[in-house]
């Protein structure tokens, strides 16, 4: 599956944007069309792959999900639950994080998305934030009846 890409400098520079504001602006507009056809699936419910960075920690796990409810997490190294939650997220909750960042000052965010379904397949997003950059990564997303 090919990937779209939208980062903050690379959609200027594929755009022909003159501006940071303009760079914004076509990143903004990406995402909520990712975001609305995200939205037109067919289905509700979902497994995939999740890993996350943030604060440090790793996590590498596989997530249930039943409407916007995280149902399952499953620790693809061990096979079992894990011990400690690292606050893992939906595919809703990855939109949510990319939209709260768009335009935002000394922020820097990456988004590919996956072109079947419109979800994101990376979202990293760096600041100066003290709780430091968060990077996530979502694959083998499967529908569930």
């Amino acid at each position: 599956m090919r990937s779209i890409l939208v980062g903050l400098a690379l959609s200027g520079a594929l755009l022909g944007c003159s501006s940071v504001s303009d760079v914004s602006v076509a990143a903004q507009l990406s995402l909520d069309l990712h975001e609305a056809k995200w939205k037109q699936r067919t289905f509700t419910s979902y497994t995939c792959d999740l890993a996350q960075e943030r604060l440090g920690f790793r996590s590498n796990v596989h997530i249930t999900v039943h409407d916007t409810t995280i149902v399952s997490v499953i620790d693809n190294t061990t096979g079992l639950p894990p011990e400690v939650d690292l606050g893992w997220t939906t595919i809703d909750g990855l939109y949510a994080a990319a939209q709260s960042v768009v335009g935002s000052k000394h922020t820097a965010l990456q988004v590919e998305f996956n072109e079947q379904y419109s979800y994101p397949t990376l979202v990293s997003m760096s600041n100066n934030d003290p709780g430091g950059p968060y990077t996530a990564q979502v694959s083998n997303l499967s529908p569930l009846p």
